[in-house]
This record gives structure tokens, sequence and C-alpha cells, in this order.
């Protein structure tokens, strides 16, 4: 890696550019969730789309046959799978699968395991998810939200102009890093790469201004949920190092997203559960 000699600029070409070298389950995620907002999307669009990638076929099918989803008689097929599913599911399913795609290696640009990555963005997505349900928005689009909110950093990861992250003794706002290195934050890079893969506004918004929702031109109340997500994460030990600063768990940022205490300790421990089940998935088995 090159060592910090002066700061370097990632524009939306490099970005897109990058991000058209990650795993195509991800984009397929993007427009799943698109035909899903569709009333009149039916069983054979989603499974054509699926069926683009092979890696993902394969995959949804070995999960749907997976304790995780409790199904009792075995499904061959990916018709099977995503009609016994359910189109309630297969989005989350979908999106764990390209969440995983996208971490196989460790992130060596941020001094970042795969596992630690990888478990980040199922407990954010996960949290998002409950966090939804009981502020009343839309659930499908606040997990796509967290999941997906670091992959800015796999992005700026592969380029090939990426700076080493000195770690946390150097720089302990990872995000101000960034910014003095890149002239972009990792939020901006991934808010970028899902508005090219035509992810929701709302995604969109809550990913670019989650670490000061209060600055936010948009989407304040769901970049302030995605806020509130990162910081229970952290404190599950799950967070990424050079971020555990910028998170505030408090009534002010609470109420910003849509959320009393009550709601959001009883989505915090349902969220908890579910991330317990995923993290005990047998991948090696559905890979």
């Amino acid at each position: 890696m090159k060592g910090v000699e002066s700061p370097m600029s990632l524009d939306r070409a490099t970005i897109v550019t990058i991000g058209s070298a990650l795993p195509p389950a991800i984009g397929i995620f993007g427009r799943l969730e698109a035909l899903l907002r569709k009333s009149d999307t039916d069983l054979d669009e989603i499974v054509d789309l699926i069926r683009i990638d092979p890696a993902l076929t394969f995959q949804v099918i070995k999960l749907g046959n997976s304790v995780f989803y409790g199904l009792k008689n075995r499904c061959d097929s990916l018709e099977e799978a995503v009609a016994r599913v359910g189109f309630g599911d297969i989005h989350s399913l979908v999106g764990l699968v390209a969440a995983r795609h996208a971490c196989q290696q460790d992130l060596q640009t941020y001094q970042m395991p795969a596992r630690r990555f990888w478990e980040n963005a199922v407990a954010t997505g996960q949290l998002m998810m409950a966090f939804a349900s009981r502020a009343g928005t839309d659930t499908r689009t606040a997990y796509s939200t967290g999941l997906l909110r670091n992959i800015g950093r796999i992005v700026i990861n592969n380029y090939p102009g990426a700076v080493r992250y000195p770690g946390v003794a150097q720089a302990k706002d990872l995000a101000a890093w960034e910014m003095d290195t890149y002239r972009i934050s990792a939020a901006e890079v991934a808010a970028q790469l899902l508005e090219h893969w035509r992810f929701a506004a709302e995604t969109v918004g809550a990913v670019r201004w989650h670490v000061h929702p209060e600055t936010a031109t948009d989407s304040n109340s769901a970049a302030a949920m995605l806020h509130v997500a990162a910081a229970v994460a952290d404190g599950w030990g799950l967070g990424l190092p050079g971020e555990q600063t910028l998170w505030q768990q408090n009534a002010a940022m609470l109420e910003l997203a849509g959320l009393s205490e009550a709601s959001a300790g009883a989505a915090i421990t349902e969220a908890q559960e579910k991330f317990v089940r995923i993290a005990g998935l047998q991948w090696a088995s559905a890979a």
C-alpha cells in the first residue's frame, strides 16, 4: 500500500467501475427490492432475476433448506425455494447471501477481517429491520440500508490507490480519516454506488447521512435509525475499528429515528436473537 503523501479523490466513475466488479448478487438484491415494491410482481419474475447468478441460486436453495427457515420438506429447485420461503423472506435471504458474497475477503486497507465486516453488516441489517417494524416504516428498505451501509469500504479497499488505515491509535475517527485521505467518506462512496444500482432513495439518503444524521438534507429519520443501529452493533462488540467515537445512542437520536426507549429496547432484543441464529448458519454446507 502507498504511504499518505497527499489527498486523493475517488470520483463517481471510479466508484461505479470498482462497484461493477463486486459480486453480482448485490446488484440483483437491489433489483429484487424494486421488484417487490411492485404490486403485480409474480414468482416467475423473482426466479428469473435470482437465476442470473448461479452462485446466488445455489445458496438460496441451500439456505431455503436450512433449519433457519423451518421448512419440513426439502426443496430441490429455485422455484420451490422461492415459493416456500415466500415473498416476505426471499428479500432477506437474498440480502444475506449478497452480503456474504461481498464479505469473502479481509479488507486489508482497513486491517479488518472479513468475519467482523460480515457480522457488523448482518447485525446492523437485523437491527434496522426490527427498528423499522416498530417505527412503522418499510422493513425491506430498512434492512437493505443496514446490510449495505459499509459497501463503500469494500470499494475503497479495492481502489488501486488505497492507503492503509493506520489504526485507532493514530486515527480514532475513521470517517474523518477517510475524508482527509480520499476527499470522500465511505458513506458517500456507498451512497453513490447504491444510487447507481437504483436502491430506494431512502436507503441512499440514510447511508449518506447516518454518521451525522442531524445535518441530513433528506432521509434524516432513516439516517438516525441507521446511526442508532450502528451504535447498538458496536455495543454488541461487533463495531468496526475507528467508529467507536462516532455513535450516540441517546434520547434525542432515538426521537429523530422515530423510536422510544421501550420500542428500541424490544427491537434490539428481537434483532439480537435473529443475529445469533444467522451467525450459527452452516455456510460451508450452503456454499
